[in-house]
């Protein structure tokens, strides 16, 4: 869409003045009049300071009569209506200009379609931006008739808090401003851009307005007289699928249109990739899984079809939505049922399977994380050191942290050597420590499914053995560590639901055991994310009833992770209304935390179908169910960036009187606007200056979860000085913020600096506990998955992740319960490139062209342990003063007769020949020390090897060279991600690498090879063999 013209009037270039002809209009002759008027009107863009003074005179002429009596004819008050109009606008006030202008609409003065001067232009946008502020005003899907004004204008200022019937006198001047007498300029500019062929612009404006009639009409307008529907209907589901300015009802109403008109282009014409995100937005699984079918059994160009439907595969596991994918994949089934398999093949149809349900991207992660790997083994060898100091006093709370940073440093990439070589250390966590220590394996080997088991095993209840109810922190840990393995939804159906079937019968086991039931609800939850299964929330809810204060928590907050994202669905009514009632009648705040976090998580993605329930809670006399309103709030509309919910998000930061609701609707903001993360700093400036220490942690959490790994300028600055406040968890919160806007940033001065600041903390005694803690935890954060994963909540195709916005804000809950630490996990995404092809093999030939240099994008330099120096005596300098007097004493007694004084000459070296010269003084540079002194030139691109981590930041410079043999099927797509290649010749043999899962790391030696025994020659037999010899 265009942006608003801005126009600078130009200043006389000449002496001549309007005085004179302003002074005819006083006249009472009408020809007078007119001929003024005329040539005052082909001055006035030179000379409206002269008339801006004199604007009510003007004004006056507009009129039928003026003040003498005489009758003005209608083009002489249409000439003092566009002069009175275009001062307005060159003083800058354009409503004021429009309300003049609308009377000329049509006319030589004010002609939308052929006048395209910047006036009509300014005046156009003008008018476009009231008709949208006030379509935007009403309720419902849209304004189909500009004739139903009265009420969209009574709603509109309704809505900017006008209230009825106390019409000001500017009001009253500006009332023909209604939406049907603007609504004559936007219609008037639609034909514009129908006649110039601007279907895209046209496009533009009607999904703006909301206006769903306009939506049919521009496609309508567009199929006839253009060829360029593919790509209009390309445009509109980009920018509805954006979420940005559109309601919900709205955007899937016009989508259903859109996608309409795709199904009637030609299989030519067809862009998959733009339909089945057609599909995905109207929540149409079935039609995807057909789609998938149509490109299998394809009989044309049948090999590109078929890695077409691969990678679509690919982006649709990418989005997170595991209800959708599993949805899907029935789809896809049923429909590979009712084909006959001579038009697909097997293989094809198996690999397909694989990406959906079968966990194939999730190999590809683990791979990819363990083989590139980057873990800095000295960065928990010197946090270890730092704590055991004995000028460190013990605290449980940074042992505690170690563990948490230990786990974000090697998430995913199973690298546990640290806490197999320190198992005293470890040992060291009690009580909730050990159970959150225990955790920490899933997220080291988070999607190592196949060894999950035999991994945790030393961990997980024993069968048949019954647990005292004040112990099981261990076991209670390792249930959780094993729904944070099984927790992305990139993994094998089949062994998520197996776990979920063990964890099940670990919690029917497990009720009166806190710790037990605790991490078994927590592991049910991440498992069985998103599958809305009702005899899994039942379980749960019986959990939940039995009043214990932590597995409760657990358990309200594992009841809306199995049911995320339908909370307005009528059959979960009573489920919620169930929680409320219950929230209301117990008296654990944990609870009542979980239950609120819990509906928070229903209503994921809901936007307008949950206001319902938000100012229920809003309105509740209990903080924390006002503090789930915020989080129900940031979830309901992530990413869409809606000013409704940014207003109510900011007015509750200001007014509410509790401190944690105020930190929750900070936060939340993150959540609204991480689509558009640059507008954050600047939003939340104000309140980073707030007396309030808790509002100032919350900015510095909503900054970095907004631009984590952007290393956005805005944002560092904003952060910065927050490093020096007086409050300690203020100073946490920005350590924490920094660490997340730095992620996966090169090695500049600002980075190396903060670095130096996250130990320096974490060593200085005069730093507090909680200030230790977010150094800490930064250490790991910034350094996350081996350096190769990023935090982000938006998929390569611009969905939102509903996975890694859950892990966000479960992970804000570590400050109730230091256990939620570990749903961050849920959030890192691997930030690499990997090409495969049609076998689901690495193509070493495949690479990436990246226009910049190799050090932009490079892993930092890992850290060198310092080396102690031996300290050696240091002899004494004799000065030559010393020795000339020694020398002089020497020669007395010697001439007194004492020989013994000249030994000390004998001993003396000869003196060696020196040069005096003072060209000769510096010895001529050898050559290694010349090429050293020479400026480092580096290269200013470099090719990305397959495959390779490309991180956010990195992918706007990246391209595909097209040269190559291997291309991707989507040579238009983000570099990014997984990339299905086309292969220009595939009779040439392949050079490629499979793909593999890691080993299990064991303290066991690897078993022996097989022993064969041969035995030794006998005397006999040896005797025997001589003698024939």
């Amino acid at each position: 869409m265009s942006t608003q013209v801005s126009y600078t009037p130009t200043l006389p270039q000449s002496n001549a003045g309007c005085s004179g002809l302003l002074s005819m209009l006083t006249e009472p002759s009408p020809q007078l009049i007119h001929s003024a008027l005329s040539k005052i009107y082909s001055l006035v863009s030179t000379h409206w300071h002269e008339l801006s003074p004199h604007i009510s005179l003007i004004e006056k002429l507009s009129e039928p009569w003026n003040e003498s009596g005489i009758q003005l004819p209608q083009n002489t008050r249409n000439i003092a209506i566009a002069i009175a109009s275009r001062v307005y606008y060159f003083l800058e006030d354009r409503k004021e200009s429009l309300r003049l202008a609308l009377s000329l609409l049509g006319t030589e003065y004010f002609d939308v379609v052929k006048d395209k001067s910047d006036y009509v232009e300014g005046l156009v946008w003008e008018a476009i931006g009231s008709y949208i502020a006030k379509t935007k005003g009403v309720d419902g899907v849209s304004a189909q008739d500009p004739s139903t004004d009265t009420e969209m204008d009574t709603a509109a200022d309704t809505e900017a808090g006008n209230e009825i019937g106390t019409e000001t006198e500017l009001e009253k001047k500006h009332s023909n401003l209604t939406t049907k007498n603007i609504g004559l300029v936007v219609e008037q500019m639609f034909e514009r851009c129908y006649s110039s062929s601007s279907f895209a612009h046209a496009m533009g404006i009607a999904l703006e307005a909301s206006r769903l009639d306009k939506v049919t009409e521009v496609l309508a307008k567009c199929s006839i007289s253009s060829s360029s529907l593919p790509s209009l209907l390309n445009y509109s589901l980009q920018v509805l699928s954006s979420k940005i300015t559109t309601t919900r009802t709205f955007r899937q109403a016009a989508v259903k249109i859109v996608t309409s008109y795709y199904e009637e282009l030609p299989p030519a014409d067809y862009d998959f990739t733009s339909l089945m995100k057609g599909y995905q937005i109207l929540n149409q699984p079935g039609d995807v899984g057909k789609m998938l079918v149509t490109l299998l059994s394809s009989p044309s160009s049948s090999l590109d079809n078929e890695l077409l439907a691969f990678q679509l595969s690919f982006d649709l596991v990418d989005t997170g939505d595991q209800t959708f994918i599993d949805l899907v994949t029935k789809a896809f089934e049923a429909a590979m049922a009712l084909v006959a398999f001579e038009n697909i093949s097997e293989k094809a149809h198996n690999q397909c399977l694989s990406v959906l349900k079968g966990g194939f991207t999730g190999q590809l992660e683990l791979a990819f994380l363990y083989k590139n790997s980057d873990v800095d083994p000295l960065i928990m060898k010197n946090l270890k050191k730092a704590l055991e100091q004995k000028s460190t006093r013990p605290s449980s709370l940074l042992h505690s942290m170690s563990i948490h940073a230990h786990s974000f440093l090697t998430a995913g990439t199973t690298n546990d050597t640290f806490l197999r070589e320190n198992l005293e250390y470890l040992k060291k966590a009690s009580n909730w420590a050990q159970f959150s220590a225990t955790a920490s394996f899933g997220v080291v080997h988070c999607g190592h499914v196949g060894e999950a088991m035999t991994l945790l095993e030393p961990y997980l209840p024993a069968e048949g053995t019954v647990i005292p109810p004040t112990s099981g922190f261990a076991e209670g840990g390792a249930l959780y560590a094993l729904g944070l393995i099984h927790a992305k939804s990139t993994l094998s159906t089949d062994s998520r639901t197996t776990s979920t079937t063990y964890l099940r019968e670990q919690l029917r086991n497990s009720m009166a055991n806190e710790m037990l039931s605790h991490g078994a609800a927590l592991g049910i939850g991440l498992s069985a994310m998103g599958t809305k299964d009702a005899s899994i929330f039942n379980e749960l809810k019986d959990l939940l009833f039995t009043d214990s204060a932590v597995a409760g928590e657990a358990a309200g907050i594992a009841m809306g992770m199995v049911m995320v994202g339908d909370g307005a669905s009528p059959e979960n009514e009573n489920n919620i209304n169930e929680m409320l009632n219950y929230a209301k009648d117990t008296k654990h705040e944990k609870i009542i935390r979980g239950i609120a976090m819990g509906i928070s998580l229903m209503y994921y993605g809901q936007e307008e179908q949950a206001d319902g329930q938000i100012a229920s809670l809003s309105k509740d006399r209990d903080p924390i169910l006002r503090y789930g309103a915020m989080y129900t709030i940031a979830l309901a509309y992530c990413g869409t960036g809606s000013n409704k919910a940014i207003r109510q998000l900011l007015h509750v930061a200001v007014s509410d009187v509790s401190n944690d609701v105020r930190m929750a609707s900070i936060i939340g903001i993150a959540f609204v606007m991480f689509k558009t993360p640059e507008r954050v700093p600047n939003l939340v400036r104000l309140l980073l200056e707030s007396f309030n220490p808790h509002v100032r942690y919350a900015s510095c959490m909503a900054v970095g979860i907004a631009l984590s790994g952007t290393g956005n300028q805005d944002a560092i600055e904003v952060l910065e000085p927050m490093l020096d406040d007086l409050t300690d968890y203020v100073k946490q919160g920005a350590l924490l913020g920094l660490s997340m806007v730095m992620m996966q940033q090169p090695e500049t001065k600002q980075v190396k600096k903060f670095r130096e600041k996250l130990s320096s903390v974490v060593t200085e005694k005069h730093h507090t506990p909680l200030t230790k803690m977010g150094a800490i935890l930064g250490t790991g954060l910034i350094d996350a998955g081996g350096r190769n994963v990023s935090l982000t909540m938006q998929s390569r195709a611009g969905f939102a992740k509903m996975r890694s916005a859950v892990g966000l804000a479960l992970f804000a809950q570590h400050w109730y319960w230091h256990p939620m630490i570990h749903m961050l996990n849920l959030s890192f995404t691997p930030s690499y490139v990997c090409g495969l092809n049609r076998n689901f093999e690495f193509p070493k030939g495949f690479e990436v062209q990246c226009t910049s240099p190799p050090s932009s994008f490079a892993y930092p330099k890992r850290l060198t342990e310092k080396k102690e120096v031996e300290k050696k005596r240091i002899t004494t300098v004799t000065l030559s003063t010393s020795a000339k007097t020694k020398a002089k004493n020497a020669r007395k007694k010697a001439e007194e007769g004492d020989d013994s004084a000249m030994d000390v000459d004998k001993n003396k070296p000869p003196p060696t020949s020196t040069p005096t010269s003072p060209t000769n003084t510096t010895s001529p540079a050898s050559p290694v020390a010349a090429e050293k002194k020479k400026k480092f030139s580096e290269a200013k691109n470099f090719r990305v090897p397959n495959p390779s981590r490309v991180t956010s930041r990195q992918t706007a410079l990246c391209e595909f060279d097209l040269n190559q043999r291997y291309r991707p099927v989507l040579t238009g797509a983000v570099v990014s991600g997984i990339m299905v290649l086309t292969d220009s010749t595939p009779e040439v043999e392949e050079d490629v690498v499979a793909v593999t899962a890691p080993a299990l790391q064991t303290d066991e030696e690897p078993l022996p090879g097989a022993f064969i025994w041969t035995p030794a020659p006998t005397p006999t037999s040896s005797a025997s063999a001589s003698a024939s010899a």
